[in-house]
This record gives C-alpha cells, structure tokens and sequence, in this order.
C-alpha cells in the first residue's frame, strides 16, 4: 500500500458575535492539520506475462463481457507498466475510497478482472515516444468509451474510468 499525505491549511476569520450585530475583530486563526490517504497498489505485472489478446479493444471487450464486480465500483484506473526492456504492459483495476476518521481515508482495490494485465504489443509500440504511446492509448480508451461493449457493460455504473499514468480521465459519469 502507498500513502500518500496532504498537508492541509485552513485559515478562519474570527469573528466575535455580538447579541445585536457581528463585528468582525480583523483577527485571523490559522489552523494546521494532516490528512492522510492510504491507496491499495498492484504492483508490477508478472514478469512472463503472455497477452491472449491481440489489440487493447480486445481486452476491454474481454473484460466487459467477463466477471462482474462483487460489489458497486466508484473509480476504475488504468495504469501503464514500463519493464526494464522497454515494453509496455496496461493494467486495470476498479477501487471504492472510504473515510477511515476526519483526517484519513483508504482507496481500496475491490476488482481485479481475470486478466487484469495486457502486454501491448511491439508493432504497438513501435517508434513512439513515452509520450506519444500515452496520448495514442489515451486516444484509443477514449474512443472504446463510446462502443456499444462499453456502453452495455458495468464501467458505466462508476463515476469515472481514468488513467492512472498522466491523471487523465477518460470518461466520466457527469
């Protein structure tokens, strides 16, 4: 599990109140607190990974048509793993985040599909940057968002899918 902690500032006027009127002392109280996050990780895919799937709409399909989740999920990350060899391997999970008190709260893991991994392809990859393999994914989930497989499946009961690597969503219920 990462943890990830946010300092948080918070600054209220003081105001005294008087039975007739409120007349504002130009005083400031500056409040100092800690909020922390704590987030579930995968971790890395295994390092013989072998995809049954030949493009990533493939795998989407596979999984809109594969197990359910157990339970309601609100968020479902995509994230995108870089081994030491220069491939690249997508993973997506869905996780639900609870208040654990005022000042904390957890993002939990609560669905992993059956194939969870996705191994792109070399001829996927082939003479993109970083970058440009971000923005031609990004793309591509993108547009699976608009097929008829996504729009029949369970993604659309959550708040938003998003990808992990750069924080962009990729869609969203509002």
């Amino acid at each position: 599990m990462a943890t990830r902690i946010l300092v948080l500032f918070l600054i209220f006027p003081f105001m005294t109140f008087g039975q007739e009127h409120e007349e504002d002392t130009g005083k400031t109280i500056v409040k100092h607190g800690v909020f922390t996050v704590t987030v579930d990780d995968i971790g890395p895919p295994p390092p013989d990974l072998k995809s049954e799937f030949k493009t990533v709409n493939d795998w989407l399909v596979n999984i809109c048509n594969g197990e359910k989740p157990e339970k309601p999920i609100a968020d479902y990350n995509i994230g995108l793993f870089e081994s030491s060899e220069g491939g690249y391997t997508l993973v997506l999970t869905g996780g639900n985040t609870y208040d654990v008190d005022d000042d904390n709260s957890s993002t939990r893991i609560e669905f992993t599909p059956k194939h969870t991994f996705y191994k792109l392809p070399e001829a996927y990859c082939k003479n993109l940057s970083r970058e440009e393999l971000i923005r031609k994914l990004v793309a591509q989930l993108k547009d699976f968002t608009n097929t008829k497989d996504f729009k029949g499946s369970f993604f659309t009961k959550a708040n938003a899918i998003v990808f992990d690597t750069n924080g962009q969503k990729i869609w969203s219920k509002q």
